[in-house]
């Protein structure tokens, strides 16, 4: 056997034992997320599938892979927030873009400005759950990281090389 092929078949074996931790690109824009998640792009959403559960939809990657790290640690808690966060962040800022287009095309300069009124609510609400939703994406990022290495464990003398006094 070569070292080429020696090379091939020991990164297979490694990857095979390390697939419930990596984020892999499957092709087509596709990922395959700690062997149990699969995230794809359909109509600027992104849908993960999972082989025993409904699929969920997200309006972002980022969102959809913090859900993923954050239902893989158990914080189902965490992974209902940011999914609610991201449908609401999405459809409200969908509900602005149309509503800023219909007074754009309006005639009226009182109906342009009611509606530019009423808009500015909504886009400080929209912050409102922009921050919340960015919180519980650092806190799965935060989650992730910390399962790479634990950051938070301090060193220290071990037992045995404790004195007794």
């Amino acid at each position: 056997m070569n070292r080429t092929k020696k090379l091939e078949a020991f990164a297979e074996r490694e990857l095979a034992a390390l697939q419930d931790q990596l984020i892999v690109s499957v092709g087509a824009g596709a990922l395959l997320a700690f062997g149990t998640y699969k995230i794809t792009t359909v109509k600027d959403m992104f849908v993960v599938s999972m082989s025993n559960r409904d699929s969920m939809e997200f309006g972002s990657k980022k969102s959809a892979i913090s859900w993923c790290i954050a239902d893989k640690r158990n914080q189902f808690t965490l992974a209902r927030t940011i999914h609610t966060l991201d449908n609401k962040k999405h459809s409200l800022a969908a509900d602005i873009q149309c509503r800023q287009a219909l007074a754009e095309k309006s005639r009226s300069a009182d109906f342009y400005e009611s509606v530019t009124t009423k808009v500015q609510s909504k886009k400080d609400y929209l912050l409102v759950i922009d921050t919340e939703l960015e919180k519980c994406l650092n806190s799965t990022k935060y989650m992730q990281i910390r399962g790479f290495s634990n950051e938070t464990a301090r060193p220290g003398r071990s037992v045995a090389n404790k004195t007794n006094r």
